[in-house]
């Protein structure tokens, strides 16, 4: 299975963004009189991909991918962290794919996931290194009531630059 653009955790991505982009910006704005600081970063994503037989891991059968995600990140700055200026990342997506078979004799696939993200940054200087892993699992079941699993893992390492070191995923279907 080839590195789909469509599928791929958005809690990684999200991670990443948001400790790189958004934290730094809560690290160094005052706190107000004791007030937490906070920002929503939302994750929405409705997109479609084709898989030819190739590149299909489900199955020697060309399909068209899609994947529908909805939900959020908050990213807090809360005063009386156990480390000053510790930001959290709390966020749930709820995800939905199908896989429809450009033959229409073979089932079409549905499943959904839900994504949590939930970590603590402490230390935002110009010598951080941020690392990002995910593990998602899709049950999808076929409209004839046969099954296939989709497991997708990874890692992204980013360094004090903001440039990605480390991008790997790993992808099955059985």
């Amino acid at each position: 299975m080839r590195h789909h653009t469509t599928l791929r955790p958005a809690a990684a991505l999200a991670a990443g963004v948001l400790v790189a982009a958004l934290a730094p910006g809560l690290a160094l704005a005052s706190a107000q009189a004791g007030r937490a600081q906070h920002v929503y970063v939302p994750e929405e994503f409705d997109g479609t991909e084709h898989w030819s037989a190739q590149e299909n891991a489900c199955g020697p059968w060309a399909t068209t991918f899609h994947e529908i995600r909805h939900g959020g990140f908050d990213v807090v700055r809360a005063p009386g962290g156990q480390v000053p200026g510790e930001i959290h990342i709390n966020g749930v997506v709820d995800g939905w794919i199908q896989l429809t078979p450009d033959d229409p004799t073979r089932p079409t696939y549905t499943g959904t996931y839900r994504e949590k993200a939930d970590g603590v940054v402490t230390d935002l200087d110009d010598d951080s290194v941020r690392v990002m892993q995910f593990r998602l699992r899709v049950p999808m079941t076929g409209t004839d009531g046969s099954s296939l699993l989709i497991t997708l893992s990874g890692k992204t390492t980013v360094n004090a630059n903001g440039t990605v070191t480390v991008d790997r995923s790993q992808e099955s279907c059985s």
